[in-house]
């Protein structure tokens, strides 16, 4: 059998021993080498995430299996509905989301938040109250919905496009949420033929948050 044997002594001297193939030998190291010797093992295997979904801009592995994905959603524009009344390619500011998800692909957990309109972001980008409904804080709540099942990370790409096609209703919509005060229906009418960045301009609420926060769960 072989194996290797260390001996941390007194004084922090470091003995080794190893057997192979029937012959044993001893080495007496420092506890510098046995720290980079450890540490070089460890990065050997490495994480493998596979292949993340568009628009990645944040992946989390915990040692339990469960992950943490946060996307920066592509569109700034979106087909949505508000109890039924269709608002068909209707303007959006920059969005982004995040899932916490179970070893199994399980979606335990989702946030949303608005983040600045930048071309580069940083940790240190501002965030911005979401102005519509179904977002308390930034923690998402999808009601009866229940999201799909994802057995691999890219597929985490379609979940924004799934959530903004659900029926909006007026949960957690306050007209505090939005520059003008506007109730729910009155702000999808307002915005329905503006641009995307008409939101910073007129909508959007700024967080004492940034996007650095948002990501670790701090917002």
């Amino acid at each position: 059998m072989n194996e290797v044997v260390i001996r941390i002594q007194d004084g922090g001297n470091v003995a080794v021993e190893e057997y192979k193939n029937g012959v044993k030998s001893f080495k007496s190291i420092t506890p510098d080498s046995l720290l980079a010797c450890l540490n070089k093992s460890l990065l050997r295997g490495g994480i493998t995430s596979g292949l993340l979904p568009r628009g990645c801009i944040s992946y989390t592995a915990h040692d339990n299996g469960d992950k943490d994905v946060y996307i920066l959603h592509p569109e700034s524009r979106a087909d949505i509905t508000y109890f039924g009344s269709a608002y068909p390619n209707f303007p959006l500011p920059k969005l982004v989301f995040g899932f916490h998800l179970s070893g199994e692909g399980i979606v335990s957990q989702s946030t949303l938040g608005v983040v600045a309109n930048e071309s580069h972001l940083k940790p240190t980008a501002p965030m911005f109250v979401y102005p519509f409904s179904n977002v308390s804080n930034t923690r998402l709540c999808t009601g009866n919905n229940v999201l799909p099942r994802c057995k691999s990370l890219h597929t985490l790409s379609s979940l924004p496009y799934h959530i903004l096609s659900m029926d909006n209703n007026n949960d957690f919509a306050k007209p505090s949420n939005n520059k003008p005060g506007f109730e729910m229906r009155e702000l999808l009418e307002h915005l329905k033929d503006k641009t995307p960045d008409y939101y910073y301009s007129n909508i959007l609420v700024p967080c004492k948050s940034t996007l650095g926060d948002f990501i670790e769960g701090r917002s």
